[in-house]
């Protein structure tokens, strides 16, 4: 008898609105976690060709998937923080 061959299959991609259907903090929560890393991305070199909208979906999509928490956030907040304060002195 021949054996069977397991394939695993690939992992079906999430959509957005599933992943905001699943997200175990609530969907409310999500949007000023992404509003806030949005204007991290937008500060990095490697992102300084995606458009406005490519960012907000990748930011979503980072939150979504729990790969930026509040603390990552709070993290860049402050580092905008002292930032800011330099250049205000």
């Amino acid at each position: 008898m021949a054996k069977k061959e397991v394939v695993k299959e690939a992992p079906l991609i999430k959509t957005t609105e599933e992943m905001i259907l699943n997200f175990p903090r609530g969907k409310y929560t999500a949007i000023p976690m992404a509003a806030i890393w949005v204007k991290e991305l937008k500060k990095r070199e490697e992102n300084r060709h995606l458009t406005p909208a490519e960012l907000l979906d990748l930011a979503v999509r980072d939150v979504l998937d729990g790969k930026v928490d509040w603390k990552d956030l709070k993290k860049a907040a402050a580092s905008q923080n002292d930032e800011a304060a330099k250049k205000a002195a």
